[in-house]
């Protein structure tokens, strides 16, 4: 039984409440979560628990089942963008999170959603004031970066050129919902997350190294 968990989680990478086998292995001092903890991270992977649904999330190192940087840039990169553009995506999700969530462990989320132009107003001025950091836990080419950044076009009316500012968020936010961390309305061109999203986020909070790379972008609300 566990393997056959461990395949639905493999194939769809949730587990719900709603699913007799989430009971099956909640049920009390069976140790059977445990057994399936196991066999996860056999395969270089991790559970993740919150609100009625088990998760299955790949280790960072773990290329086959996660994301390598090459896959990462074949999907979020066009044919004539470079390294740069790949940290200012990265840049720009760190910004997204940092937007969402208190990185003070406990604190849960600070808004229920966030609008495009707020996300890309706070990834501007996180880049710019990254520059004159002293700390920077995550290596992050902030000179490169802004140079590259302020190359693109800021053209609200051709937003989908793949040159213009607004692409590089718009497509990470298809990344994202594709991988069902975002909702994303485009009419009102506003950002939910997702409890997947919630969960990952749990995760992050707990790990000292992503928390501190997480922090070095940290903007203050007005």
């Amino acid at each position: 039984m566990i393997n056959e968990i461990l395949y639905t989680l493999l194939q769809k990478h949730e587990l719900p409440s709603s699913d007799p086998a989430y009971t099956w292995l909640m049920e009390a001092d069976s140790g059977r979560l445990e057994q399936l903890e196991a066999a996860a991270a056999a395969f270089e992977c991790r559970l993740v628990t919150r609100q009625g649904m088990i998760y299955l999330v790949p280790n960072q190192d773990n290329l086959f089942l996660g994301y390598s940087k090459a896959d990462l840039k074949a999907v979020l990169l066009k044919s004539n963008q470079n390294d740069a553009h790949y940290y200012l995506s990265m840049f720009a999700l760190l910004v997204l999170l940092d937007a969402f969530y208190s990185t003070e462990y406990g604190g849960g989320r600070l808004r229920d959603f966030l609008s495009l132009e707020d996300w890309m107003s706070r990834f501007d001025k996180a880049l710019n004031s990254g520059v004159d950091q002293k700390d920077n836990p995550g290596n992050i080419p902030y000179e490169r970066m802004v140079d590259t950044y302020n190359n693109l076009l800021a053209d609200p009316s051709h937003k989908r050129a793949a040159n213009n500012k607004a692409q590089l968020f718009l497509t990470l936010l298809k990344f994202l919902e594709k991988q069902k961390l975002v909702v994303y309305l485009p009419d009102q061109e506003q950002i939910f997350l997702t409890e997947r999203m919630n969960a990952l986020m749990d995760s992050i909070l707990r790990s000292d190294s992503q928390l501190a790379i997480l922090r070095s972008v940290e903007c203050e609300d007005e």
